[in-house]
């Protein structure tokens, strides 16, 4: 992917496409894919390739998140996504553990931490003139 393409819709997609996958696989809503497969086992077939679905796009968001930013990076964006929900609740004025605030800041947190994965590659070499790559084994 050349650089001169990224921009700001590139982001966008990639934080709204993060946030599908999080909030697909659960959401406090009651609409997700694991209420959907504690239903019960009708349609076994369409919830079995769903879910290998799902998983397979959450491995692939992890193990690319994991390699452009490793340990480190991953400890520092959870600790923004902490420290921002945090100021957010107190500015708001509410109590983190009123209702389902806890855990969709969690999921939120979480498909944040996708998106800074799958954009900062583009980020870095934009701003830098740094190229990420990986070498495949034979």
């Amino acid at each position: 992917m050349s650089a001169e393409r990224f921009d700001w819709r590139g982001v966008v997609s990639r934080a709204l496409f993060s946030l599908f996958v999080v909030l697909a696989v659960y959401n406090p809503s009651g609409t997700s894919f694991v209420h959907w497969v504690l239903e019960g086992f009708d349609w076994f077939w369409l919830k079995l390739a769903t879910g290998a679905l799902l998983a397979t796009i959450c491995m692939m968001l992890w193990t690319t998140t994991v390699g452009v930013l490793g340990r480190r990076g991953i400890a520092l964006i959870v600790a923004f996504c902490v420290g921002t929900g945090m100021t957010g609740l107190h500015l708001a004025g509410l109590s983190l553990f009123a209702g389902d605030t806890l855990l969709i800041g969690v999921l939120v947190s979480l498909a944040g931490l996708f998106t800074v994965g799958l954009c900062f590659s583009h980020l870095h070499h934009r701003l830098g003139g740094i190229m990420h790559t990986q070498e495949v084994p034979k």
